[in-house]
């Protein structure tokens, strides 16, 4: 129906439904209250009315002089386009409908008792035999004729049987056509034919009973837009399967596919069928012209042979099909083929979807004008039909044929495909992967936390094995020096004054005592000192008046009288303290003037170990002499070392390091306090600097411990933490826009 001043109008199938008593009661009062108060209506009715009387009387005529009667008249050239119920009709029933209050439709009602032909199929046909196929109750009506339920009596089955309203050469020979094309179809989704014949003048047609109801009344209840695609994708399907065999079926709406108890449609009806029409240009006669009275669309068109034999189903000026689901080259008169389907079916399935259908016309000519010009009407708001789908069907909409899709193949193919499925797998896989990575970042965060652990008990070993190795060597330093000055030699040493300060004697006689003192102390077996304080490795021993003069070096037994006084700890201690230790570069500029060490030292640290002699008290309180103690530091890593895995430092307060852990790595632990996490080589480290602290628990140096980290994920390259973490935030990205695309293309009024 279609709107008119706010008020629902009779569209042209409810007018021909009321003609042909095909509405139930209830629509039909609500039919003739509208015509009550519609003049539009009312006009339209009237010329229907009148053209059926004047069909009807031709009819008449027509049997009185003999001649086989035809359900309408050719048009001729006072008569540019004829009518009947076939063109114009959904479903008709043979009871002339009841007259009513409104004069056309009484007229009518009138008309049609009193020229109707002789034969009429009526509801006493109930029970008659017609071959082998019984009648029994009636289902339905149609244009042409009337369906009941019959028993097959020679195969015991039930059967649908379609029955002319009268008998005529042309319906019968419509009928048998309809047969045929349908028997050349074998699908599922088509309405099998079983038989065709001619019983006491009465053309019938017996066809598969489908327990069930017709595609319009299945959805008029309310489905998801989902399971209406579904259904009319199963009807395609039998459209389809018609079209392979060489058939058009020229009048595909809801009203002809049945909805089966098992939920299986079928398509059916196939009355006004062809074969597939050539593609030969349409007759010179044919016309584009509406009728003065606007009741239909006239032209002239004669469609072409098919396998089934030639078939010439129209003359000039009329046109096959139901009105509201004829395509453009139905109304124009131009070639018929599967893209007419096509165009019906898309009819169809627009009203399904959104309950109008989608061409606006109060009159046969609105309707047409609105079809051969392409003017589809804009979807209801609120629809829940995406615009994916939308498209679809107004593609196949399309005035031009060659504008639709290429076949019903093409048509079902888009719209069984889910446009959403590759953004919603893609989704699906973004989340898929973003779950894996963020499976292995837990899974290393769990190793981590393991291996953090375990480095860290193994640094707390580490350091305290440092405590007590260093504890160990201080203890080791005291002893030696207690057994140094336990040694006689020592104390000349501690006596050793410059007489000639005093007046007491002459330079030169100091210099031979400090030259006598000099030579006993060379002449001395310090490994026995060693050997007495358990001392581990080499040490280098040195001896130094109180002056700080070097007296004796093990290192440079030849060498003496350089100032020591120069080196700040050495000096520090003569003046300051009575034992000192330091973590000295060996390679140092003073150190190596002194001589101490000798003539060219080892690059590296040293630990220098210096004791002093300490005479009276109090005021009379003086250094007397100075015990050094030198160790290499290199030699503590055998004693503080517990396994390979950690790697060990042992850093001066210059920076100088040295051991085998990464000088950055050194930098980190010295700038940071406790554990750090650090980068070095492509690999990643746990660093901590643990201070090593001298007599009054001043910092000596630092021994600083490093361990790679070891973890799933840092195992496989440098950077793969960051890399899975990185790939999972975009796989979540990648997720996220997808589902929102997922949802943009599902989302009603969305391409």
């Amino acid at each position: 129906m279609s709107q008119c001043e706010g008020v629902e109008c009779l569209d042209a199938n409810a007018v021909q439904d009321l003609m042909a008593g095909a509405l139930d009661a209830a629509a039909r009062a609500r039919a003739i209250a509208h015509l009550d108060g519609c003049a539009d209506c009312r006009d339209l009715l009237s010329l229907l009315a009148r053209d059926a009387t004047r069909d009807a009387a031709v009819a008449t005529l027509r049997d009185a002089d003999g001649r086989p009667s035809s359900p309408r008249s050719p048009a001729g050239p006072d008569d540019p386009g004829g009518f009947n119920a076939a063109f114009l009709g959904e479903t008709q029933d043979s009871v002339p409908p009841r007259p009513s209050g409104d004069p056309a439709l009484a007229a009518t009602a009138a008309g049609s008792r009193r020229l109707a032909p002789r034969r009429i199929v009526t509801p006493s046909m109930t029970g008659r035999t017609l071959g082998r196929f019984t009648l029994r109750d009636r289902l339905g009506a149609g244009a042409m004729g009337v369906v009941y339920r019959a028993d097959d009596v020679g195969l015991g089955r039930q059967v649908a049987v379609k029955l002319l309203h009268r008998p005529d050469e042309a319906l019968t020979e419509r009928l048998v056509r309809e047969a045929r094309s349908m028997a050349q179809v074998n699908h599922p989704n088509v309405v099998a034919v079983y038989d065709v014949g001619v019983a006491d003048g009465i053309t019938y047609i017996a066809m598969e009973l489908v327990q069930g109801g017709s595609l319009r009344l299945w959805q008029q209840q309310d489905h998801p837009v989902a399971e209406i695609a579904e259904s009319y994708i199963a009807a395609g399907r039998g459209l389809a399967a018609a079209h392979a065999a060489g058939i058009v079926h020229r009048d595909f709406k809801p009203d002809n596919c049945l909805v089966g108890a098992d939920g299986r449609i079928r398509v059916t009806d196939f009355g006004l069928a062809a074969a597939r029409p050539g593609d030969s240009p349409p007759s010179p006669q044919a016309s584009s012209s509406f009728r003065a009275s606007g009741a239909l669309f006239s032209s002239g068109v004669s469609f072409g042979s098919g396998g089934s034999g030639d078939v010439d189903l129209t003359a000039s000026g009329s046109v096959l099909g139901t009105p509201a689901y004829m395509a453009p080259e139905q109304f124009r008169g131009g070639n018929i083929d599967p893209r007419t389907d096509q165009f019906s079916f898309c009819v169809a399935l627009y009203e399904a979807l959104y309950g109008s259908r989608p061409f606006e016309g109060k009159t046969f000519d609105d309707l047409g004008r609105s079809v051969c010009e392409g003017v589809v009407r804009p979807p209801p708001p609120g629809s829940r039909v995406s615009g994916a789908l939308h498209a679809i069907v107004l593609r196949g909409l399309e005035v031009r044929p060659g504008d639709r899709f290429p076949t019903m193949e093409h048509l079902l193919g888009e719209l069984g495909r889910d446009r959403a499925r590759p953004w919603r797998r893609t989704a699906i896989a973004a989340t898929a992967v973003a779950a894996a990575l963020g499976l292995g970042l837990v899974a290393d965060l769990v190793v981590r936390d393991r291996v953090t652990a375990e480095i860290g008990e193994s640094f707390a070993l580490t350091g305290r094995q440092t405590n007590r190795a260093w504890d160990g060597l201080t203890a080791r330093f005291d002893a030696s020096a207690n057994q140094v000055y336990s040694l006689s030699v020592m104390r000349d040493v501690s006596s050793n004054r410059d007489q000639a300060e005093f007046g007491l004697g002459d330079p030169q006689s100091d210099a031979d005592n400090f030259d006598r003192i000099h030579s006993e102390l060379a002449s001395q077996d310090w490994t026995l000192v060693q050997d007495f304080a358990g001392t581990q490795y080499p040490t280098t021993i040195a001896v130094a008046d109180k002056k700080g003069r070097m007296m004796y070096s093990s290192a440079a037994p030849g060498h003496a009288r350089s100032d020591l006084t120069q080196l700040p700890w050495v000096k520090s201690a003569l003046t300051q303290k009575d034992r000192t230790i330091s973590l000295v570069r060996t390679d140092d500029p003073a150190l190596v003037a002194t001589g101490l060490l000798g003539p060219s030292p080892p690059r590296g640290l040293g630990l220098f170990y210096t004791r002093t002699l300490v005479l009276g008290t109090g005021k009379t309180k003086e250094v007397a002499s100075a015990f050094i103690e030198e160790v290499d530091a290199a030699r503590m890593f055998g004693e503080i070392r517990l396994d390979q895995r950690t790697l060990l430092s042992i850093v001066a307060p210059d920076g100088t390091a040295i051991g085998d852990v990464p000088p950055a790595l050194v930098k980190v632990a010295a700038a940071t306090a406790g554990t750090a996490e650090a980068y070095a080589g492509g690999a990643q480290y746990h660093v901590l600097a643990q201070p090593i602290r001298g007599f009054d628990n001043q910092v000596v140096g630092d021994v600083v411990m490093a361990r790679k980290l070891d973890t799933v994920l840092l195992s496989l390259f440098p950077g793969a933490r960051l890399v899975f973490a990185l790939a999972m935030v975009a796989a979540i990205a990648a997720g996220i826009a997808a589902a929102l695309w997922t949802r943009h293309i599902t989302l009603p009024g969305r391409a």
